[in-house]
């Protein structure tokens, strides 16, 4: 290992005009015994375009991957006995599961039906709702945030909680000349992306929610108001229009499942037609 070390210190204290002309004006870029690392061997890093510092800075990163990764397998070459050192069968399993995958997979693609209609989507998703319970909150509504020397904040308080259309209307044109943040959900969305930056727990505007369907809440010089027009709390089943895109890749998932079951069960059937396959019993 000593003769390696100058390789380690190298990567530490050269200069960084040195190892940036290593990398662009010459050719052989580090060495650890019989390995070499040439400048073509780094060029897909993507350095260029970068400053003169962080290409330094990236390029030495990578000489001590490399290096580290050579001087483990030196040692381990020279400290392991010859049946470890062995790794025939593993690399054969390897081989043999990354090809049966490879075929696998080329056979789902040719064979997968992505049509779903709007009838399967929805009868899988009641048939299967235990595998659609939200974690976390979800709702439908609105989510402001003003400033608290706002002169619009007293009428947007009073307007943030009502249904009506011409309130609604009065409470959008407030809200865009006037609001930091407005927002509204017409689709679902998860409760947890509305407390950051608000001071607010997810727990405390879930029990708000839950409760009253409103909350208001002043931190560091904002007014915060929430208004969840529908709410589904955690624990419960979410609604099919937020699960649409699960109940797609289950359904496609369970198609997958069944081509390669059959994949499996004709290759079977074949084989021992054909006598290809032969089992031997005691009997």
């Amino acid at each position: 290992m000593k003769k390696y070390v100058w390789l380690l210190a190298l990567c530490i204290s050269v200069s960084s005009c040195r190892l940036y002309d290593s990398l662009f004006k010459g050719d052989v870029v580090a060495r650890v015994g019989k390995d070499v690392l040439y400048s073509s061997d780094i060029e897909n890093l993507g350095i260029r375009g970068f400053s003169r510092e962080d290409s330094v800075e990236m390029v030495g990163r990578y000489i001590r991957s490399w290096a580290k990764d050579r001087l483990l397998l030196d040692i381990a070459e020279s400290r392991l006995s010859k049946a470890d050192r062995d790794v025939t069968a593993q690399l054969e399993e390897y081989r043999r599961q990354l090809l049966v995958y490879r075929y696998e997979q080329q056979y789902v693609v040719q064979r997968l039906d992505t049509v779903i209609t709007e009838q399967e989507s929805r009868e899988f998703y009641e048939a299967n709702q235990e595998s659609f319970i939200t974690h976390v909150p979800l709702m439908r509504g609105r989510y402001i945030r003003i400033s608290e020397n706002s002169p619009n904040l007293n009428p947007v308080r009073s307007l943030y909680r009502s249904g009506s259309i011409e309130d609604i209307d009065r409470l959008d044109q407030l809200c865009h000349s006037s609001a930091d943040r407005y927002w509204i959900f017409e689709d679902w969305v998860s409760v947890d992306v509305l407390p950051d930056g608000t001071g607010m727990e997810l727990s405390e505007l879930a029990a708000a929610l839950e409760e009253k369907s409103y909350l208001e809440k002043s931190y560091l010089g904002y007014t915060y108001l929430v208004k969840a027009d529908d709410y589904v709390p955690a624990g419960r089943v979410a609604p099919y229009s937020y699960c649409t895109a699960l109940v797609r890749d289950a359904i496609l998932s369970r198609r997958k499942q069944a081509l390669l079951t059959s994949l499996e069960r004709n290759l079977l059937n074949d084989a021992i037609a054909s006598e290809k396959l032969k089992i031997y019993t005691n009997e």
